[in-house]
């Protein structure tokens, strides 16, 4: 096994190129910069001016949602906001992370914004605003114009329906859309657009000879969900962009996903063509609504999609550290154990081993990664690999610390680290070495069943520096005596009050008790126990995963509980 940490692990800020480009300007109609997501670990968006991205809306909360990344995903989080964050018209669940992608449109009540690749889009469209015309040129299509849908636009819109329904991206869709519309009106230039920014818009398909000119007020106008179009009669003479176009009818019907614009279906005549039929706003209007319904369906199906990817990823993790995890009780020699975890999401960011250095020692060590999720438990799988490949290489038990901290430091990120407690029992001198990096979390169990705090001194934990230097402890530690330690979520955990566990409960949970299974159940369960409160724990449920009991409460962070004995010979 290699002496470093993997070479593939990620650098510092490594997270995938992601920019939000905001879709409206702020309450006061200043446009807001965009967010680039790259080289950040946790971003707030909110209207507070102390967030990372400060949106002066009042449907934006304080503090709305958060973006994280790990495992090269962005992830958007609602920190339980007043109107709630949509992903492509999916309310998402408060303080659910969930996957997002260039493409996606995030709602903050009803204010939005675009995910983008820096430099990416389709070919361009050009917006216009009329002149002096502005908001006098565009009119509502009245109901009663939608109901002379002819014959001759039944086949089409069957054609289109059939297109549309094994559509499998908003590509599809609005290919699909164009040509449907521009075969059974008529009409020469026909275009789908997806608002990519405040002022910019990006054509998806299009019918267009050059890239689209489009009526900025026209697709502002559908922007409020409503069909509307330009005709000659209506266009003011002061609307000089429309004249000098020569634009004699506009038709502009949204793509509607719940409740908001994702696309807008565009179409013109102009100069010398013909005006456009009658039932063209009609059939637009149509074909917008299938492809509104096409597109949540293949909405729902990406988001699904990327949540069943994601839940897969989780699994192989979780059986991967489950391998690198010793069997859940044992023996070495005159040592056994016993230990308990369980992950507060999925996969731990805890650590645990125990292995024999020879006849005489047997080495073990505990530890805690900063954050949880699948980056605490890649961390953690790394760090655990290079400790115990240095301890049974013959290092010493204060070198091999010190040499995981430098490397840890060198190649994670800069806010992970990880606190950790790592112990050699001697067997014939019946002591116990200890070095504590950070974590502090011990208990020792005399042979008639007392628990007693173990004071180890303390150090930096692995990876906040690469120049640490460790100091070793030694004490008693007879026949029959039982070493404990715990993760930090032990003691952090809280009850509903927000009362935590804390120390003082973990070392009177571990009086009278003798076996190291005992030790562990006990502990654990006293923790569940102190989190439901009143409730009824029942089973202690699956090692290394989450009960039914924990998918309920939810624990605060990953908790971990080890006892060591060594027996009498």
């Amino acid at each position: 096994m290699p002496d470093t940490l993997d070479p593939a692990s990620p650098p510092r800020h490594s997270g995938p190129p992601l920019t939000l480009q905001p879709l409206a300007p702020d309450a006061s109609g200043q446009p807001v910069p965009p967010l680039a997501l790259a080289d950040h670990d946790t971003l707030i968006a909110g209207r507070s001016s102390e967030s990372d991205w400060t949106i002066a809306d009042q449907a934006v909360s304080r503090r709305h949602a958060s973006f994280t990344h790990r495992a090269g995903e962005w992830f958007v989080t609602d920190l339980q906001s007043r109107h709630g964050t949509r992903v492509n018209g999916e309310t998402i669940e408060p303080g659910r992370p969930v996957p997002i992608a260039p493409g996606d449109r995030i709602e903050f009540g009803v204010w939005a914004c675009r995910c983008r690749l820096p430099g990416a889009g389709q070919f361009p469209t050009t917006t216009f605003d009329e002149q002096g015309g502005r908001g006098t040129a565009v009119s509502p299509v009245q109901p009663a114009a939608l109901d002379g849908l002819a014959q001759r636009r039944l086949d089409a819109l069957l054609t289109v329906s059939r297109e549309l329904n094994n559509a499998k991206s908003l590509d599809e869709i609005a290919t699909s859309a164009v040509r449907a519309v521009s075969a059974a009106t008529g009409g020469p230039r026909v275009v789908v657009v997806q608002q990519a920014s405040d002022r910019e818009f990006n054509a998806l398909a299009s019918t267009f000879d050059e890239p689209p000119t489009l009526s900025r007020t026209l697709v502002e106008a559908a922007a409020g969900g409503q069909l509307v179009e330009l005709r000659d009669n209506t266009i003011h003479e002061q609307a000089h962009s429309i004249l000098d176009l020569g634009i004699r009818t506009a038709i502009c019907a949204p793509i509607m996903v719940g409740q908001s614009p994702e696309a807008y279906l565009y179409l013109d005549s102009r100069k010398a063509e013909s005006v456009l039929p009658e039932d063209a706003a009609a059939f637009c209007q149509s074909v917008a609504q299938l492809a509104g319904l096409a597109l949540e369906r293949v909405r729902a199906a990406e988001l699904t999609a990327r949540h069943a990817q994601l839940e897969s990823d989780l699994s192989a993790a979780r059986r991967a550290q489950q391998l690198l995890m010793p069997p859940r009780t044992g023996s070495l020699g005159p040592v056994s154990y016993a230990y308990e975890s369980l992950a507060g999401r999925v996969v731990a960011g805890d650590l645990f081993d125990v292995f024999t250095l020879d006849d005489n020692r047997t080495a073990l060590f505990l530890g805690d990664v900063s954050g949880k999720g699948v980056g605490a438990a890649v961390l953690m799988a790394a760090a655990q690999s290079q400790l115990r490949t240095r301890l049974t290489s013959g290092r010493p038990l204060a070198e091999a610390i010190g040499a995981v901290s430098a490397d840890i430091h060198t190649r994670s990120e800069a806010n992970k680290f990880v606190t950790c407690l790592a112990a050699i029992i001697h067997h014939a001198e019946e002591t116990l070495e200890i070095v504590d990096a950070g974590h502090g979390f011990a208990a020792r169990i005399s042979p008639d069943h007392k628990a007693e705090k173990i004071q180890t001194g303390g150090g930096f934990p692995l990876g906040v520096t690469d120049a640490a230097d460790y100091d070793t402890v030694t004490v008693p530690f007879p026949r029959g005596a039982t070493l404990v330690l715990f993760s930090d979520g032990v003691i952090e955990q809280p009850d509903p009050a927000g009362v935590q566990f804390g120390y003082n409960n973990a070392i009177e949970t571990l009086h009278d008790l003798d076996t190291p299974e005992s030790l562990a159940a006990a502990l654990l369960a006293a923790v569940r126990h102190h989190a439901v409160g009143a409730c009824e724990t029942g089973h202690a449920g699956s090692r290394t995963g989450v009960s039914s009991q924990e998918d309920e409460v939810g624990l605060a962070d990953d908790l971990t509980v080890a006892a060591v004995r060594l027996n009498h010979a």
